[in-house]
């Protein structure tokens, strides 16, 4: 699943959300997700911290551009682990980790991104500015409108990224699960055994 990302990262398969052009969305991140689903959290910050490596050597405005990806995909992945610490069971622990890790992601990126656009490339916010003008056709009074505007589209960036990087490895584990009764091996799928445990484990009495 790391070499997965990696070669993901490395390939021209990432396209440019629309408001905003700089930042992208890219499939290197359901490799990692799914190796959380399938190994466990360790699988998962092996396969995030291999994609940033990667990153450091192929990304754009490296080592922040890298390092900022990287925080993102990291909150994401430490949310999850949460969720599943939080909630010892497969479904619940999938949607609790989701949203905690959507909400690590959009709150430490929105802040990153804020620091990166007021301190070190303002010029990135005329680009974003500018794109959101032409696209919406919005004009702001003031240069902090203009800044809270950006801010609060990266942050509907980073949640529809959460979803296209979570959906498809759920499905994905989804669709091994419906065979996993031929095949002892997938079975052993990380998420399925958590899931399994937590059927297996008697009622509270109250």
């Amino acid at each position: 699943m790391a070499g997965l990302a990696a070669l993901l990262a490395i390939l021209p398969l990432s396209f440019s959300f629309p408001l905003i052009p700089y930042l992208k969305f890219d499939l290197a991140e359901i490799p990692i997700i799914l190796a959380f689903l399938l190994l466990g959290p360790e699988a998962g910050a092996i396969s995030s911290i291999v994609y940033w490596l990667v990153l450091l050597l192929v990304g754009s405005y490296t080592p922040l551009g890298p390092t900022m990806k990287f925080i993102a995909v990291g909150m994401l992945v430490l949310g999850f682990w949460l969720g599943f610490k939080l909630s010892r069971n497969g479904w619940r622990g999938l949607l609790l980790g989701s949203l905690i890790g959507c909400a690590l992601r959009v709150g430490a990126m929105t802040l990153l991104n804020y620091l990166v656009l007021a301190f070190v490339f303002p010029e990135f916010l005329e680009i974003a500015v500018a794109s959101i003008s032409t696209i919406l056709g919005l004009r702001f009074s003031s240069g902090s409108a203009a800044l809270f505007m950006v801010m609060a589209l990266t942050a509907v960036f980073n949640i529809l990224h959460t979803i296209l990087s979570i959906v498809p490895a759920y499905l994905l584990i989804r669709s091994l699960a419906g065979i996993g009764g031929s095949n002892p091996r997938i079975g052993r799928i990380w998420y399925l055994e958590i899931s399994k445990a937590a059927s297996r484990r008697p009622p509270r009495r109250s």
